[in-house]
């Protein structure tokens, strides 16, 4: 699902909070008790230029990361 709505344009944010609300969202959503909340997903479309959006990290070199095994 995410890569779909990246492929239109989208953005996505995975929020793993919301099982902490799982029974106050079924409720709201009117989803069965037999269901179970794994995860919601924010989508939207990214305000690229917002200062937020353009934050990076320092990464470690893949390299150094990943072993590959042939």
């Amino acid at each position: 699902l995410m890569l779909a709505a990246h492929a239109k344009g989208l953005g996505t944010v995975p929020q793993a909070f919301s099982t902490d609300y799982a029974k106050q969202i079924k409720n709201f959503l009117s989803i069965p008790e037999t269901k179970r909340l794994v995860l919601g997903l924010s989508i939207g479309y990214p305000d690229l230029e917002s200062p937020i959006n353009k934050f990076r990290t320092d990464r470690v070199e893949t390299e150094k990361m990943v072993s590959w095994l042939e």
